[in-house]
């Protein structure tokens, strides 16, 4: 069977996945929001912006590079195991659901 390289290859941007670069945009905006938030309460330097600034040009470098020597989905991946993911499977019996009439007595109204 045929197969079509550019369609089985993720979609790239600046040399890194779109969902990759989706994700370090997101964090770029949302701490720019934050600190604006913040600057609301506390006078924050400039200094800080430019640091947060050279920290986003710093993650597209590093993700650049982890495309390169990872799979694709790499971060996305890692993220989900390290945050999303439960840490313990808990093993017990299975809920069995009460049957229709069992539902209609135990009903308060």
């Amino acid at each position: 069977m045929r197969s079509y390289k550019s369609i089985e290859k993720p979609a790239q941007v600046l040399g890194m996945n779109i969902m990759d670069l989706g994700l370090a945009v997101g964090l770029f905006i949302g701490s720019v929001l934050l600190l604006g938030f913040l600057n609301m309460l506390v006078s924050i330097p400039r200094l800080v912006y430019l640091a947060v600034f050279l920290l986003e040009v710093g993650l597209i470098l590093v993700m650049r590079f982890l495309t390169k020597t990872h799979p694709p989905g790499f971060l996305v991946g890692w993220l989900s195991f390290r945050y999303v993911q439960p840490r313990r499977i808990s093993v017990g019996s299975i809920p069995v659901a009460a049957k229709k009439d069992e539902k209609r007595k135990n009903r308060t109204l």
